[in-house]
């Protein structure tokens, strides 16, 4: 009797999940897998996956400093190589994301990582300025392949009551990336370590060195991501229901210890919902994959697509142009206190350094010999400890939203954000010494930052699966050519006034902050299945 009333009970579930979303039902199937081993496994991962990513772009304005007698640089070819990963990834994202849609995260992962180490150990035996920008050009591309599939993948492997929270603490692995490059860079480039292995032909200066220990984060998370499997909002809206299904199974025994057989779930109620691609041509899988992208270009995804963009374009070529100069304006202020025993108005100083690099490379023009003139202004521990400081202060303002999101909600504290970073930023102009100028740069990129982050979850929730990595790639790709153009503009703003990029970058960013009023809610949209 028990027995007949125990299977009915479950005829009668599985007659409400035939009924219910497929979405749905997987949304419950996450929730019975918990948070676990898994989750926390998959997280480092992403980690790994955050620290080559940034030290695609952040390498560059470390070795800025030491590199610019070896490779014979102005402040213009300094701006250039500081923008050439952006540019790489300008070129492929919009591209790569539409074939993560397509064929699914894992592959792209598992090989954009491994094509960034091969890069960076290549550019590591850069022995001249061309081959360097060319390398991190090659770099840029490569990270294009594996950049926005790392949050769908933590996004889609976590349920709705729990997303919110993990995509902030996956946000937070930036600014770690930023402590971890500063100490990185801290330890290995205050080293003497010069190996000669042919001479004037094939030296490997600390800097390649430095780049060859920085490629590991890249190698590191190209293996762990062979270990993880795809993600199963993949598989379900691209009709593999077995395969998702399987997935989930997996998560539950790793996470809970139990066995397969006692998770609950057993359909996910997709039958007749999708039509598998497995089973498709590649002709066929394309032209799906080319449907799914047409609804991107629809009322109302065309609309928040064009409003996204907007938004990381500005914010990016603010964030990126103040972020990667950081070391070297920190090196300049260094260098400054150094050799006149004191500190002075900030853009007195960098007046100063232009008119000194300037004369260096005249000199070079000349004929006369680098060892003679060109003496490179190294960073010292200062500019490492402000490395830290910039990392620290993110860290604490993602943290600090991740607890106030909840109280004041993702639009109005974005609001506020943008409105305390233009202030900062602006600030900028009036700092007279290196400490001022530590806290309201480190300040300005933590506060924006936290911006991007929350407008990040935002943009992950309210695009459907199927469109999900290509309208995040489609928004990157708008956000890299605000980064390019901010790491070109900057130095040009810079050798036209002092004042021009700080104020330049204080106004837009105040502009920008008005258009946070016309951003979606995911809680309310998704309030049933938590995500599309």
């Amino acid at each position: 009797m028990v027995s007949a009333v125990k299977m009915g009970d479950q005829k009668q579930n599985e007659s409400k999940d035939q009924t219910k979303d497929p979405m749905t039902i997987l949304e419950d199937g996450l929730i019975l897998c918990k948070f676990g081993r898994f989750h926390i496994r998959l997280l480092f991962t992403s980690m790994t996956a955050v620290f080559a990513s940034t030290m695609v772009t952040t390498t560059s304005s470390y070795i800025l400093p030491m590199a610019e007698c070896d490779l014979n640089m102005s402040i213009m070819h300094k701006g250039l190589l500081n923008a050439m990963p952006f540019f790489g990834q300008v070129g492929a994202t919009f591209f790569t994301g539409f074939l993560v849609d397509a064929f699914g995260r894992r592959i792209f992962l598992v090989g954009g990582n491994a094509a960034i180490f091969v890069c960076t150990i290549i550019e590591g035996s850069s022995q001249n300025y061309w081959m360097l920008i060319v390398l991190k050009l090659l770099e840029g591309i490569a990270l294009s392949l594996s950049f926005t599939a790392v949050a769908s993948m933590v996004s889609e492997f976590v349920h709705k009551n729990i997303r919110d929270r993990i995509l902030m603490l996956y946000c937070s692995f930036m600014s770690l990336s930023l402590v971890v490059a500063a100490l990185i860079s801290w330890g290995v480039l205050l080293q003497p370590w010069h190996v000669v292995i042919i001479k004037d032909y094939f030296e490997l200066r600390i800097w390649n060195i430095y780049l060859y220990i920085c490629s590991i984060w890249s190698l590191l998370a190209a293996v762990l991501y062979c270990t993880i499997p795809e993600s199963p909002k993949y598989l379900l809206s691209h009709g593999q229901e077995r395969e998702a299904l399987e997935v989930l199974r997996k998560v539950y025994v790793e996470n809970t210890g139990n066995l397969k057989t006692e998770y609950p779930i057993t359909s996910l109620g997709a039958s007749g919902s999708f039509k598998s691609t497995k089973e498709m041509s590649l002709k066929k899988q394309m032209t799906h994959a080319m449907i799914d992208v047409k609804e991107l270009f629809r009322a109302p995804l065309f609309c928040r697509l064009i409003l996204f963009s907007s938004l990381t374009f500005v914010c990016l070529l603010a964030y990126s142009a103040l972020r990667l100069w950081y070391p070297q304006l920190s090196t300049i202020i260094e260098n400054y206190q150094k050799d006149y025993g004191k500190t002075d108005r900030f853009c007195v100083m960098m007046n100063d350094y232009r008119f000194k690099l300037n004369e260096k490379i005249n000199a070079f023009s000349s004929n006369i010999t680098d060892t003679e003139i060109c003496i490179p202004q190294i960073s010292g521990s200062e500019t490492y400890t402000n490395g830290i400081i910039l990392g620290l202060f993110s860290m604490f303002f993602v943290g600090a939203c991740g607890y106030l999101v909840d109280f004041m909600g993702q639009k109005i504290l974005m609001f506020i954000l943008l409105i305390l970073c233009a202030v900062c930023s602006g600030s900028l102009y009036w700092t007279n010494s290196s400490i001022q100028a530590a806290l309201l740069i480190s300040a300005t990129c933590g506060l924006m930052q936290s911006a991007l982050s929350l407008q990040q979850n935002i943009l992950i929730r309210v695009f459907p699966t199927t469109v999900r990595t290509l309208a995040l790639s489609a928004i990157v790709m708008i956000g890299r050519v605000g980064s390019l153009l901010g790491n070109i503009l900057f130095p040009i703003m810079l050798e036209l006034g002092c004042m021009g990029p700080f104020l330049a970058l204080s106004v837009i960013t105040l502009c920008v902050a008005g258009l946070v009023y016309y951003l979606p809610d995911p809680n309310k949209e998704n309030n049933g299945a938590g995500d599309k």
